[in-house]
């Protein structure tokens, strides 16, 4: 049995893509400087990890019941928008795959988004995967759509928000 790593500890993730996986294109209206338009369809921001905690709350080592708790900066163009913080519960730990339930939600300048959803890791970690969105607050109150999400080993990472 090979050692699975925490959704984030190691594998970098949140609503992420790899350095090498380039940002999903924005095709929305966003506004200049750190605001993101609550009338853009999608957009990206960039997440910068902060603070992490993994706490082992099962059976000794990474199994069913441990938690992983983070917060971070996010910026668009290079400009500070907003924070990000997160939850993800290990649910199920087998032999070649481990699940987790995550709770993920995005501080905008124009309100929040949370998004929640389950995600299946493989030895490398999560891979590529998406989280509906599950409402929101202020301008995005009713926001409902998804989050695109793949890990990356960086420090930062893309979160791609396609609102309907």
């Amino acid at each position: 049995m090979f050692t699975f790593r925490p959704l984030i500890t190691g594998v970098t993730i949140v609503a992420a893509s790899v350095g090498a996986a380039a940002t999903l294109a924005t095709t929305g209206t966003a506004s200049a400087g750190t605001a993101v338009s609550p009338r853009a369809t999608s957009f990206t921001v960039r997440g910068h990890h902060g603070s992490e905690t993994n706490l082992d709350l099962g059976k000794s080592g990474f199994s069913a019941g441990d938690q992983d708790l983070f917060t971070g900066s996010l910026t668009r163009n290079g400009t500070h928008a907003g924070s990000f913080v997160g939850t993800c519960t290990t649910v199920r730990v087998g032999k070649a795959s481990a699940d987790q339930l995550c709770t993920f939600v995005l501080h905008l300048a124009h309100g929040q988004i949370m998004a929640s959803g389950t995600t299946r890791s493989g030895k490398s970690g999560p891979g590529a995967f998406a989280l509906p969105i599950l409402g929101g607050t202020g301008h995005y109150q009713t926001a409902a759509g998804q989050i695109a999400v793949t890990a990356t080993n960086g420090n930062t990472f893309p979160i791609a928000v396609t609102l309907r």
